[in-house]
């Protein structure tokens, strides 16, 4: 049957159009990296429904009546949509697969960028903020994103999928998938002789019953 780490993850970054795959039956999300969505433009006439809020952005393909069935219909879309003061244009291909999320990347100086962020604080509220922005699944700003999906590690009680690289000037976030291979309680600490330099450790849900899963958040400093 194959792993399934939840929603997809797109990140789109610079001018022209961008090809981007959508669940063609979910609600998909857009995230403006660079701000606020402050506008989205797309044709209501093609059965698909937009909604926007703050940085946020739902883009669902709305089903359509066939003689007795309901059918959602598959062909392309054009959606405009201004972040960070860019219009980013999209060209949305539904598909039947899980919902997705894409990331909408402004293009400035990034190790600038995230230099001033991990300065703007002090140490403890810089390392909460990490933490906060990739529960949020939305990449700190100036950070860089690697997608990975690989499984890492396997233990008796969980196996152990890298989701995530997130990279900034001084520091990187992992974002980890646990899955229970049997009933079990975990505590961040259990981790740290398996994640590289953490300086902060967070796991979503401790508790976990065979087959479920949770998320692992690791901070740590950059190599070099």
């Amino acid at each position: 049957a194959g792993i399934v780490f939840g929603s997809d993850y797109q990140v789109i970054e610079g001018e022209g159009y961008h090809y981007v795959i959508v669940s063609l039956t979910d609600v998909n999300r857009i995230v403006c990296g660079g701000g606020e969505i402050t506008g989205v433009v797309y044709s209501r006439e093609k059965s698909m429904e937009v909604r926007r809020k703050g940085a946020n952005a739902w883009l669902k393909i709305l089903p359509v009546k066939e003689g007795d069935r309901i059918e959602y219909p598959s062909y392309p879309r054009e959606v405009y949509v201004e972040c960070g003061g860019k219009i980013f244009s999209l060209i949305v291909l539904p598909k039947r697969r899980p919902a997705t999320t894409i990331v909408l990347k402004v293009s400035r100086e990034e190790r600038e960028v995230a230099r001033e962020f991990e300065r703007l604080n002090p140490y403890e509220r810089t390392i909460l903020e990490l933490v906060r922005s990739v529960y949020r699944e939305v990449p700190p700003p100036g950070y860089t994103v690697r997608s990975v999906g690989e499984k890492v590690r396997e233990f008796q009680e969980i196996d152990l999928y890298l989701l995530r690289v997130y990279t900034g000037a001084r520091y990187e976030v992992r974002e980890y998938l646990v899955r229970a291979r049997r009933d079990i309680h975990l505590q961040e600490g259990q981790f740290i002789p398996f994640v590289p330099r953490p300086l902060a450790i967070s796991l979503v849900k401790p508790s976990l019953r065979k087959g479920e899963e949770t998320r692992l958040i690791v901070v740590s400093l950059r190599e070099g």
